[in-house]
């Protein structure tokens, strides 16, 4: 198992830290550091990276005392870092030591953890005052949770620290600042690498998953209208083969590091990279069957997700896209497949096809993503791709709207099923949407349903759809005008019919 690189603002911190002179021999004669704690830390602090790594191996005990304590957890000694809470520079430069040695010498990281709980102190660290050692602390918590996540088993002290990690790397994900975002989402991706982590993140709500989702939607709102370019570009891609891996360290390893280049680049106004981790998170995400059936139905997951499918800039973008729709379709098929439908994504697929991949992954998923749509299109009648779009909310001009043999076919249908569903849904949309081509197809529908089953009309007043049609005659859009005049039409048409 090996660690990876911190992020860059970690690194750089840690930089600024390891630069200021401490008077080491002072603090040992004041009784604050021990000899054998000073002579542990003068024996690596100004050394090289490949003269370090033997005396911290030769000594991995030791090195591990300077920050959890006694790793048995039986003496109650405590670790330097707990006894010098008070003192600010210690507390930073224990920590980029930390943070340095689990990167070089990967069995320190299983030192550390071999402490009968050795989180505790560290997450007192995060509502530290002193703003890099949060941050700091963080990274530590993140590489030393994720190794014991990739046991079969998940220990309680994991299970007890991972819910307030989870929360506060949540606090800086919304923040403005573009380095504690990357820091944010880079710990998401090491720590969402088995069920149980998983599933906690899931169960903690909007809280953890909206700061994902509202990224992507970002991105995709960004991206409309562009085309996929650059497909070609090697490196960087997230791969199915590598599914049962999302549990252990060296894929996602593999995953964050290619995926250094082009920092500068964004994707519908988000950073290239942000976004790209954002993603290998939802796609960790949705190896859980429960969470594949609900991403779309409470994110709306799939529409800006079929966006950026289309314009991505790059193929790694592209390619875990495409690994979530997989997913989607693999672990939930029944709720994801109507949806993926509608969003036209079987088009998009069909072109993609066309085109030369040299990931083998890559062309996997788009051959089982392919396979599932165009089966499970061949099982839909019209009236299931209309009442799919309907509970959608997202309306366009697929062909049943404007086709009169569905209307004369599936009106009183769309009226009485399921105690008139769709009729519910209509009035949703005209009730709540803000996008003018979906309240123009809606308005539509009402009015040939009025004319159809004009027996029924009164059902639309019980909904207040009557008067949000009227209302919207007086709309900017001159297509939802047009489609609410014919619809009050239709009203009026039966208005003295009783």
């Amino acid at each position: 198992m090996s660690s990876l690189p911190p992020p860059a603002i970690v690194g750089s911190l840690i930089q600024s830290i390891r630069a200021r002179p401490i008077l080491w021999d002072q603090y040992q004669r004041t009784n604050i550091i021990n000899e054998q704690e000073l002579k542990l830390i003068k024996a690596v602090d100004k050394l090289p990276k490949e003269k370090r790594i033997p005396i911290v191996e030769g000594d991995l005990v030791g090195y591990a005392k300077l920050i959890v304590g006694d790793p048995n957890g039986t003496s109650g000694e405590k670790g330097l870092l707990e006894r010098c809470a008070k003192r600010v520079e210690f507390i930073q430069y224990l920590l980029a030591l930390a943070v340095e040695l689990c990167e070089d010498v990967p069995a320190y990281i299983t030192t550390l953890n071999s402490h009968s709980d050795p989180y505790s102190h560290l997450m007192t660290l995060l509502d530290h005052t002193d703003a890099p050692i949060p941050i700091i602390s963080s990274n530590l918590l993140t590489t030393l949770i994720s190794s014991s996540l990739s046991k079969s088993k998940t220990d309680k002290p994991t299970q007890q620290a991972l819910p307030t990690l989870f929360k506060y790397l949540a606090t800086i994900s919304s923040s403005s600042e573009s380095n504690l975002q990357d820091l944010a989402v880079q710990s998401y991706v090491l720590l969402l690498r088995n069920s149980y982590s998983r599933s906690t993140f899931w169960e903690m709500g909007d809280e953890m998953v909206r700061g994902l989702t509202n990224v992507v939607e970002t991105a995709a709102a960004g991206s409309k209208g562009s085309r996929t370019t650059d497909v070609g570009l090697s490196g960087g891609v997230a791969s199915s083969s590598v599914a049962a891996s999302s549990s252990g360290p060296s894929a996602t390893t593999a995953l964050l590091s290619s995926s250094a280049a082009n920092t500068n680049l964004k994707q519908g106004g988000v950073n290239l990279q942000l976004l790209y981790y954002v993603l290998v998170g939802i796609w960790e995400l949705s190896f859980e069957e429960e969470i594949a059936e609900e991403l779309d139905e409470k994110y709306d997951l799939i529409p800006p997700l079929v966006h950026l499918l289309r314009s991505a800039l790059k193929e790694k973008i592209l390619r875990v896209c495409l690994a979530i729709i997989t997913n989607l379709i693999t672990k939930a098929p029944s709720t994801n497949l109507p949806s993926l439908l509608l969003a036209r994504t079987l088009p998009l697929l069909t072109t993609l096809k066309t085109r030369k991949f040299t990931d083998p992954d890559l062309t996997a998923d788009l051959d089982t993503c392919l396979s599932a749509l165009e089966s499970f299109q061949l099982t839909q009648t019209n009236f299931d791709e209309y009442a799919t779009e309907i509970r959608s909310g997202h309306l366009s001009w697929t062909p049943p709207h404007r086709n009169q043999d569905f209307w004369k076919k599936n009106a009183r249908r769309i009226m009485e099923e399921n105690n008139g569903e769709l009729v519910q849904c209509l009035a949703r949309v005209l009730r709540e949407s803000d996008e003018k081509l979906v309240l123009a197809v809606a308005a539509h529908d009402v009015g040939v349903l009025v004319k159809e089953v004009p027996e029924k009309r009164r059902v639309w007043d019980g909904v207040m759809v009557k008067a949000r049609v009227m209302e919207l005659m007086g709309d900017s859009d001159p297509e939802v005008r047009y489609e609410s005049l014919k619809a009050v039409q239709e009203f009026l048409r039966y208005a003295f019919g009783g």
